[in-house]
């Protein structure tokens, strides 16, 4: 019999997704760390350790990060009342 899901650790799914996300759009939108570091004020080091790291980051930070790089954050009901 297969393993359940219900262990399976999410959190770790999904700050990969928002460091991939972000990586994603620096390299799209043919940035630096530098560039992106100007455009929103954070420290070049700090945006590196946050890709790194990114369950680190303050929601302000990804906010700045998203704008600057290109990338959406939309937020949405897993199920939405008829």
């Amino acid at each position: 019999m297969g393993r359940s899901k219900l262990c399976e650790n999410k959190e770790s799914k999904r700050y990969d997704h928002v460091a991939g996300m972000l990586t994603g759009g620096i390299r799209k939108q043919r940035l630096t760390t530098k560039m992106v570091s100007e455009k929103t004020g954070i420290p070049e080091r700090t945006i590196n350790d946050r890709i790194q790291n990114p369950e680190k980051t303050r929601l302000e930070d990804l906010y700045r990060l998203c704008d600057a790089t290109g990338v959406q954050i939309t937020f949405k009901f897993k199920e939405e009342p008829e």
